[in-house]
């Protein structure tokens, strides 16, 4: 049974209800919809779809973004193209993104200068034909090599990939203290398996839905984002919460080290709040890019993830 006979026998059972409409004086929550009908439909849906298509989303960080992408296209095998969305402030940001994009131009990048975040995420994902999603962000660098194809075998719809978790996560900058691991099994395709519930306190990871590095089912991470409100990058992963009882029943997989790793060197989002190292404001990063420095983000390579996040940056000039 395909995905559209199986959201047409959902619908059915629905009666054509609308997130958020009344039906018979109760108020239809978009979350119940899914809760009620979520395992038919997760059952029935196979994945025979083994591609992948990788989202970064950027805001006024075309040097954090340079940094970003460069690591990823040599430490990273197999690649899947980049869609990069991202968002200009200014005009002198714009320049910046445009600038980067010549750097770009020969390699698997496709740029969408954001005007609506989750109507041109939404159109965009529409639009790929892969059935795996992974989703970054600009401060992130890929700092020890990785092989897409590792990840051929993986079902998405039992097993939520991070790549930004590893055996080194001990720390949690975010929340600022030691965290405990949980129990791993060693795979033969070179993963570790663990369970997104076996820490049962608030930690990295009991986290199983995120945009820093986690893979999901295409079209259900898209399902979720038509029923849940969101503007930018922090209320769609706040957004994405409101589905953590379902997710985090799967299990997790993770590689030893930490592939892909946040720099908490400075901060552009505006909801919520994450904790901040370094001394680089985004116009002293902007500056430094306009004199033709870049980030010196190979000075990360093979670092454990406990040490590369809180490392400063570096700069060299850039060729190009």
């Amino acid at each position: 049974m395909n995905l559209a006979n199986i959201s047409t026998t959902i619908f059915k059972k629905l009666n054509s209800r609308l997130p958020g409409k009344r039906l018979k004086n109760k108020t239809i929550k978009p979350t119940e919809i899914f809760y009620e009908f979520y395992e038919e439909l997760r059952l029935q849906l196979d994945n025979p779809n083994y591609g992948i298509i990788s989202f970064v989303f950027s805001k006024d960080r075309a040097m954090q973004l340079h940094a970003f992408l460069e690591s990823y296209f040599e430490n990273v095998a197999n690649y899947s193209t980049m869609i990069v969305l991202y968002k200009a402030s200014d005009k002198a940001h714009l320049d910046s993104y445009e600038e980067l994009m010549k750097l770009f131009e020969d390699k698997s990048v496709i740029f969408i200068e954001e005007k609506n975040f989750r109507d041109q995420l939404i159109e965009a994902i529409e639009k790929s034909k892969e059935g795996k999603i992974f989703f970054y962000v600009d401060d992130m660098i890929f700092t020890h090599k990785f092989d897409y194809d590792m990840l051929k075998g993986v079902n998405p719809y039992k097993t939520i990939v991070s790549l930004s978790r590893g055996r080194d996560l001990t720390k949690s900058t975010v929340l600022s203290k030691t965290i405990n691991l949980p129990e791993f099994t060693n795979l033969d395709n070179g993963l570790l398996q663990f369970s997104w519930n076996n820490i049962k306190e608030h930690s990295d990871w009991s986290y199983p839905l995120g945009v820093s590095g986690y893979m999901f089912a295409t079209k259900e991470i898209l399902s979720i984002m038509k029923v849940i409100s969101f503007k930018a990058p922090n209320s769609l992963e706040n957004g994405m919460q409101q589905f953590k009882s379902i997710f985090i029943q799967r299990m997790g997989l993770c590689t030893e080290n930490a592939v892909s790793i946040c720099v908490h060197a400075n901060l552009t989002q505006t909801e919520g709040y994450n904790p901040v190292f370094g001394e680089f404001s985004i116009e002293e990063l902007l500056d430094k890019w306009n004199e033709g420095y870049q980030i010196e983000y190979f000075k990360f390579y093979s670092k454990p993830v406990n040490a590369a996040q809180i490392q400063e940056y570096t700069f060299c000039q850039r060729e190009g």
